[in-house]
């Protein structure tokens, strides 16, 4: 069965029938109440019913399904963070294990528990032969949902023992096995889940775009689903964004803050949503998301050192990454620490510690071995060479870099290289080489919107022209409209004359109002007569 064929299930109309005859129910239809009250949000109601259906289970002598309603109850205490009662349940577990009726699915489940909690305490080498016994055992008694789940703990414990390649294939197992149909809804979720945000953790953005697509065909077939509807959005949002689709990103990760329970969920969220503004140029909406987003203890780095940049606080920017630098382990997420370090510290002119931060970088794309990793690896490889004056060196790299971001589709890292090359072309010689390598990269970022990147690309493409147009940031397109508006012109009027969309003239009348430090059309056109930038009559 693909995930694509999976047939639709109502846990709105399971949930309402069962919940109509709860005190009737037998072990096998509590724990069926418990698993739609799980999937529908209604907590009380699914811990109620498990510890109920795993005492209903025992009295009837089904020992194995008794086990797996008690690891339910522990794993769900533990999503919401209550340790106390999580090892409760996990001491209960193990209490049931010892019992001369103990069976190979049993084993399965207490091996599998203990190995997640030795990956939870960091010990991802003890962990690991321990998911192996889980998987022998679950395989042995033919349980498939705890076979896929301690598949899924051993390909993270590999990751964290930096066996990559093993561990990719075990994932790629992971989502085999619920497309073959034969894993319970209940372990598909956060197997999925988890899958892809290990794949997300890593820089493997290639299989997690196809896993993310596969896992909203999944939740479309959970009727009345509501728990993995945000962690699949944010998902789909980092797809998104990094396939330059920021609007729908952005509309997607404001419904998760406006929508989900879950700390961790929302803290993830608003990150996201401060990354989106940031990029956008909205520096006060960014700082507010990220307030939001550190209340709930999401780290708030890179971005935050971006915006520092982005405001020219360089000290700022510096003295946060290095702090996070200290303790980040995640490689998707070091990585991009390590991409903004390098741009910063050129920036600050410490050419030493960008290549020191350029080859940690390389290294970690050398170990995870995905695109997204070097990608980032080769553009700052690149950047550092250009400082260092070695022209063809930097060339090189950044084209390769380029490349490798259009084979991600991630016009916006694309285009941000494509500065860079022009940057070298310059260096070169070349101005007219270089002036086209600034035209591609602005027609990208214009599209997007890209209003802090704007402003530096036009700071790097005017290094060799004068003007007030060129001093103040403005490309060649904006002075263009700055000119029609200081005629007075509405946004139609303007896009008739130079044939563009009225939503195109409207974001660049927005980026000329942010690039000229000005808040009305009036004040905008009072620069243009100003400084001759108005259009003749």
């Amino acid at each position: 069965m693909a995930i694509r064929d999976t047939p639709v299930v109502d846990w709105t109309g399971r949930y309402q029938h069962l919940c109509a005859r709860e005190e009737a129910l037998g072990g096998g239809e509590l724990d069926e109440l418990a698993q739609a009250a799980w999937f529908l949000g209604h907590d009380e109601v699914s811990t109620r019913a498990w510890d109920r259906a795993h005492l209903r289970y025992l009295e009837d002598g089904d020992l194995a399904s008794a086990v797996r309603c008690v690891f339910w109850l522990g794993f769900t205490f533990a999503e919401h963070g209550d340790a106390v009662r999580a090892s409760a349940w996990l001491g209960r577990l193990m209490e049931l294990c010892e019992r001369p009726d103990a069976s190979a699915a049993t084993e399965a489940m207490r091996a599998h528990c203990l190995a997640m909690e030795a990956l939870a305490r960091g010990d991802a080498l003890a962990s690991a032969p321990l998911f192996e016994a889980a998987i022998d055992d679950a395989r042995a008694a033919a349980d498939t949902d705890t076979e896929t789940l301690a598949t899924m703990g051993l390909g993270r414990a590999l990751l964290g023992l930096g066996r990559a390649g093993e561990a990719v294939a075990l994932l790629d197992r992971v989502i085999l096995m619920i497309a073959d149909g034969r894993v319970s809804d209940r372990a598909a979720g956060p197997a999925f889940c988890a899958v892809i945000a290990s794949l997300l953790g890593r820089g493997d953005i290639e299989r997690a775009r196809v896993w993310t697509r596969e896992l909203g065909t999944w939740c479309d077939a959970q009727r009345g689903l509501e728990l993995f509807r945000g962690e699949c959005t944010l998902h789909r949002a980092a797809v998104l964004q990094l396939g330059g689709e920021w609007a729908a990103a952005t509309e997607a990760v404001e419904h998760v803050c406006a929508t989900d329970r879950r700390i961790e969920t929302l803290g993830n969220a608003w990150y996201r949503t401060a990354e989106l503004h940031r990029v956008a140029g909205r520096a006060a909406d960014a700082h507010a998301a990220l307030r939001k987003a550190a209340a709930f203890g999401r780290a708030v780095q890179p971005c935050l050192a971006m915006l520092h940049r982005d405001a020219g606080e360089l000290t700022a920017a510096w003295v946060g990454l290095e702090s996070a630098l200290d303790t980040a382990t995640e490689p998707a997420q070091r990585a991009d620490l390590l991409a903004c370090a390098v741009q910063v510290a050129l920036e600050r002119h410490l050419t030493p510690d960008a290549r020191a931060a350029a080859q940690a970088l390389e290294a970690s794309a050398a170990a995870f071995d995905t695109l997204y990793l070097h990608a980032l690896a080769t553009r700052t490889r690149g950047m550092c060479a250009l400082v260092d004056g070695a022209h063809a060196d930097a060339l090189r790299a950044l084209r390769a870099s380029w490349a490798q971001w259009r084979r991600l589709d991630a016009p916006y890292e694309a285009a941000i290289t494509r500065i860079a090359i022009g940057e070298v072309v310059r260096a070169t010689g070349d101005e007219g080489g270089a002036q086209l390598e600034f035209d591609a990269a602005r027609g990208v970022l214009e599209s997007l919107g890209a209003v802090p990147d704007l402003k530096r690309l036009e700071r790097a493409a005017s290094a060799a022209k004068t003007g007030a147009g060129a001093a103040a940031g403005l490309s060649a397109r904006e002075r263009e409209v700055l000119g029609l508006v200081a005629r007075g012109w509405s946004n139609r009027r303007i896009a008739e004359e130079l044939f563009l969309s009225e939503r195109t003239v409207a974001r660049h009348v927005s980026n000329i109002l942010v690039k000229l430090a000005v808040s009305s059309r009036s004040a905008a056109t009072a620069y243009a007569f100003k400084n001759g930038l108005a259009a003749a009559s």
